[in-house]
C-alpha cells in the first residue's frame, strides 16, 4: 500500500519554503529557521510544544495552537521527525537556488527574482497557508527570538542542539 504525506514530497517542500519565505517579509534568512519553521507548518499541533518567551501575541497563538487537533497517524517523536524531513530540505533548498528563486549569500538565504516572478506570485495569491492568519502570526511571533544560543529558537523548539552555539 502506498501512502502520500506532504513531508515526504520534495515539491510540497518546495512550496512551503516558498509561502514561509513570503509570510516572513525579510530579504534575508537563514536555512535553520526555515527548516524550524518547516515543521510547525506541517504539524501545527507541534506549536503547543514550544516554550515561548513573554511576547505580544503569545496567548492568542497558544489558544489557536490548542483547537488544532493531532493527526490520527502515529509520527516519531518531534526531533526525529526534523531529522527525518532535513535530506528533503537540503533537495528542496537546491532546486529552488538552480530555479534562481532563492540564492545564497554569506550562508543566508535571500530572495532573487525567480520568487518575484508571475508563476510564483500567482502561486502565493491562491495559497491556503496565507488565507489562514494563524501561520502568518506564528512565523512574525518566532522571527523575534534569536535562533541560537540559551534562550533561542533551537531551544525552545527541542528540534536541535543548542549548547555549542557560537553566540
Amino acid at each position: 500500500m502506498i501512502i502520500y504525506h506532504p513531508r515526504s514530497d520534495i515539491y510540497h517542500c518546495m512550496f512551503r519554503f516558498i509561502t514561509i519565505a513570503s509570510l516572513q517579509e525579510l530579504e534575508e534568512f537563514d536555512f535553520t529557521r526555515l527548516r524550524i519553521y518547516d515543521l510547525f507548518f506541517l504539524f501545527p499541533h507541534l506549536v503547543n510544544d514550544i516554550s515561548f518567551p513573554r511576547l505580544k501575541g503569545v496567548s492568542e497563538i497558544k489558544k489557536k495552537a490548542a483547537g488544532i487537533q493531532k493527526p490520527y497517524e502515529t509520527l516519531p517523536d518531534k526531533k526525529r521527525l526534523f531529522s527525518e524531513m532535513g535530506d528533503y530540505h537540503i533537495q528542496a533548498l537546491q532546486i529552488l537556488v538552480s530555479k534562481d528563486i532563492f540564492g545564497e549569500v554569506d550562508g543566508k538565504l535571500r530572495l532573487s527574482s525567480g520568487f518575484y516572478s508571475e508563476p510564483i506570485t500567482r502561486l502565493l495569491t491562491d495559497n491556503q497557508y496565507n488565507a489562514d492568519n494563524f501561520f502568518g502570526e506564528l512565523v512574525t511571533l518566532l522571527n523575534q527570538i534569536n535562533l541560537a544560543g540559551e534562550a533561542g529558537l533551537k531551544k525552545r523548539t527541542g528540534l536541535m542542539e543548542y549548547r555549542y552555539d557560537a553566540v
